[in-house]
């Protein structure tokens, strides 16, 4: 969480966008769902590829978030509203995807979401502590059956050449163009919409005659 860097640049001031979880923010672990605020180093989370991994160390995130981002109840499979600071990575399926990862998922910041199912920003930012966990190497969490989360691998491993080569780490789309593939997908499910209501049968007209 904390290697990716995403910043807003107004005028020669550079803002970087706080990453991590709120300490609220549940996680998937291996005793069930549980506060990010209440795990320790040691403790076991499940990752969406590698399975359970332990907690390298547990981090507060040292920049202010400026805002937080608000998700709606089911937005994108997170089960209760969910607020994440505006640099968080969040995994989200999209074609437009492909270039950049090779697959139809990306990274994408969690600001680029606001606009998306509901889903916008919240001022003030939460007041909460944010948090950032390191694994042994850089994974996916669950914060929500299907809410999907990045996390940074320990500090030993981005200079352990080997196992970055045999791991590589999912890029994270840079702000624009994940804003752009969350438009994207507005137009899909606008357009999705369109089809189904225009092909719902309508009732026949009265006779009249």
């Amino acid at each position: 969480m904390g290697r990716h860097e995403f910043s807003l640049t107004g005028g020669a001031r550079r803002v970087v966008l706080a990453t991590g979880l709120y300490a609220s923010t549940p996680v998937h672990t291996a005793l069930g769902w549980l506060p990010v605020g209440d795990l320790k180093p040691g403790d076991l989370v499940l990752t969406r590829d590698d399975g359970l991994m332990p907690i390298i160390t547990s981090q507060t995130e040292f920049r202010r978030a400026l805002w937080s981002v608000r998700l709606p109840q089911d937005a994108i499979g997170n089960c209760a509203t969910t607020l994440l600071p505006p640099g968080q990575p969040v995994l989200v399926r999209s074609l437009f995807a492909m270039p950049f990862s090779g697959d139809d998922l990306g990274l994408i910041p969690a600001t680029a979401l606001e606009g998306w199912r509901g889903i916008a920003p919240q001022v003030p930012a939460s007041p909460e502590p944010i948090l950032q966990l390191r694994l042994s190497r850089p994974s996916v969490l669950f914060a929500g059956p299907g809410l999907m989360v990045s996390c940074d691998g320990s500090d030993q491993t981005r200079f352990d050449l080997k196992q970055l080569l045999h791991c590589p780490s999912r890029p994270v789309l840079p702000l624009a163009a994940a804003r752009q593939m969350v438009s994207s997908l507005v137009a899909e499910e606008a357009s999705a919409f369109l089809k189904q209501f225009y092909a719902a049968d309508l009732p026949d007209a009265p006779n009249l005659s």
